[in-house]
């Protein structure tokens, strides 16, 4: 059964976010000179594209939570329930 209390305390426990955060900054960092590289370069960035590029970052950090979350949600279903918020 899915336990959301579980889940919340991994997702936002600071093991998890330390982690994502990290992933966040070197992926959307990467994304950002994918999609904004050329005006990176030129010096021509615009308010919107530092706002784009910030949430862009949001992305990994999501995915890598996430992924965090359903990780220790199965490791806890494997040893019958008695995991801890260890993710």
């Amino acid at each position: 059964m899915f336990d959301l209390k579980y889940a919340a305390s991994v997702f936002f426990s600071r093991r998890v976010a330390k982690r994502s955060a990290i992933v966040a900054l070197i992926v959307g960092t990467i994304l950002a000179f994918i999609n904004h590289g050329d005006l990176i370069f030129s010096g021509t960035l615009t308010t919107t594209c530092w706002i784009k590029m910030i949430a862009t970052c949001f992305v990994p950090y999501t995915v890598s939570s996430v992924t965090a979350v359903l990780t220790a949600l199965e490791q806890r279903e494997i040893s019958g329930g008695l995991g801890t918020n260890s993710a």
